[in-house]
């Protein structure tokens, strides 16, 4: 069983990575939606920091819907689906990352400018994806022709 990291902006768009991650591998898969986020800077912030307060903050109600479906369509070859966030600064902090989740292979999008992290005060995790050992596959896809979600759901529906 494999595990394999998708980067995320939390646009429904950014679901189509995800989806063609899955229908690329010929196994059971446990899958990782992950986000880039420095973080909080003030002490008060940190006494109240939970990740997954911030998770729920991220994740828009039509992102966790989309997210439902291609789990229930695709439930043969996703063991696990889950979204985790990257609070790290530096390469090293990623590979230990990239190590403590057992990511065996990654899929980006061949377009940097596809995610838009910085909507949400995030960051690309791209960079750190290219810079690591690990086995990367880069997905032609863009999200720079607006689509309305119902768009992009039933794009994310047909095979």
């Amino acid at each position: 069983m494999k595990n394999i990291l998708v980067p995320t902006d939390f646009t429904v768009d950014s679901l189509v990575l995800l989806k063609k991650a899955i229908e690329n591998e010929d196994e059971k898969l446990n899958l990782i939606l992950a986000y880039g986020k420095p973080l909080p800077s003030s002490i008060s912030e940190l006494v109240f920091f939970s990740r997954s307060k911030i998770l729920d903050s991220l994740e828009s109600p039509s992102f966790k819907e989309a997210k439902g479906i291609l789990e229930n369509r695709y439930f043969s070859r996703v063991n696990s689906l889950r979204t985790d966030i990257f609070f790290g600064k530096n390469q090293n902090a990623f590979d230990n990352f990239l190590k403590g989740n057992k990511i065996d292979k990654a899929y980006i999008p061949n377009d940097p400018k596809s995610l838009h992290p910085r909507l949400k005060k995030g960051f690309d995790l791209t960079p750190f994806l290219k810079k690591a050992d690990l086995e990367l596959i880069e997905i032609t896809y863009s999200n720079r022709t607006p689509m309305t979600v119902e768009e992009t759901l039933a794009k994310l529906l047909i095979p």
